[in-house]
């Protein structure tokens, strides 16, 4: 396993690749993100617990999708059954919870300095509770200052822990080192990165700016609900999709991985081949 720096371009390409590898099999992601959201709305029902087991589970969601989309590639059909293979075997089961476990800590890290260095937990909440139904709460300027501080202390978490899966289930790298050289990754390929979570956010906004145009076209505000949620689904979809091309364009593999041995190596260069999809 070798560290790959990549041109800036190629986080567009990432993008690309997403988008292209999820029109393949739209309904086979959309269900596997069906799966999770149920998931995390159930598990939301749980007070404190679930919000815990919601965040710890997000690496192994992560590495769901990367497989799916090399499932996609080699020819074969996905469906949400996928979560559960990556569960298979205790060592597995070990693995996950102890990356799920950082991870959370991580997370929660993060919430606390975010309402140590914003506006303060009691300005939040009152912020929130002045918000009406009809109105965003990222049109109040504390609530938005406090996404904000969140959110940048939480690029940091997601850049470290970014190829972490991966590195753990296909490479067999320890949750440690997997840690060190994902952020090594992240920080050598930041530019690409930059470029393809602007991509994203460019895309995110385009939808929406799409679906509000068509809001003033056509009267009928369920029609129009359910298109929006659609759509931003699969744009979630396809982001998680590219997952996979952001992971293994940063490692080269020192042997190939077959579909059957999917636990034992990352895929090397051009395997499973992706000649196909747009450049």
């Amino acid at each position: 396993m070798k560290l790959r720096v990549v041109p800036a371009s190629q986080g567009l390409q990432w993008v690309k690749n997403g988008i292209a590898v999820c029109a393949r099999q739209p309904w086979g992601f959309l269900s596997l993100l069906g799966l999770v959201v149920t998931s995390t709305i159930l598990l939301s029902a749980l007070p404190l617990i679930g919000a815990v087991v919601i965040v710890g589970a997000m690496p192994m969601v992560w590495m769901a999708f990367m497989l799916a989309s090399r499932r996609v590639l080699s020819g074969k059909r996905i469906t949400p059954l996928l979560i559960g293979e990556l569960l298979k075997t205790a060592e597995a089961r070990k693995r996950w919870l102890k990356l799920g476990s950082i991870y959370a800590g991580a997370l929660f890290l993060v919430v606390a300095l975010g309402l140590i260095l914003g506006p303060g937990p009691s300005a939040f909440v009152e912020a929130l509770e002045k918000t009406q139904p009809t109105d965003s709460p990222l049109d109040n300027a504390v609530v938005l200052k406090s996404m904000l501080v969140w959110a940048a202390l939480a690029l940091p978490v997601s850049l470290v822990f970014w190829h972490t899966p991966a590195l753990v289930y296909w490479g067999r790298v320890p949750v440690g080192k997997a840690l060190f050289f994902s952020a090594v990754a992240s920080w050598r390929n930041l530019s690409a990165f930059v470029i393809y979570g602007g991509c994203w956010v460019a895309l995110q906004v385009a939808v929406g700016a799409v679906i509000q145009v068509l809001t003033l076209v056509i009267p009928s505000p369920t029609l129009m609900t359910v298109t929006a949620v659609m759509a931003s689904m699969w744009v979630l979809s396809a982001f998680y999709a590219s997952l996979y091309f952001s992971v293994v364009d940063c490692f080269e593999s020192r042997g190939t991985a077959t579909e059957e041995d999917d636990k034992d190596a990352l895929p090397s260069e051009g395997q499973p081949a992706r000649d196909d999809l747009p450049e």
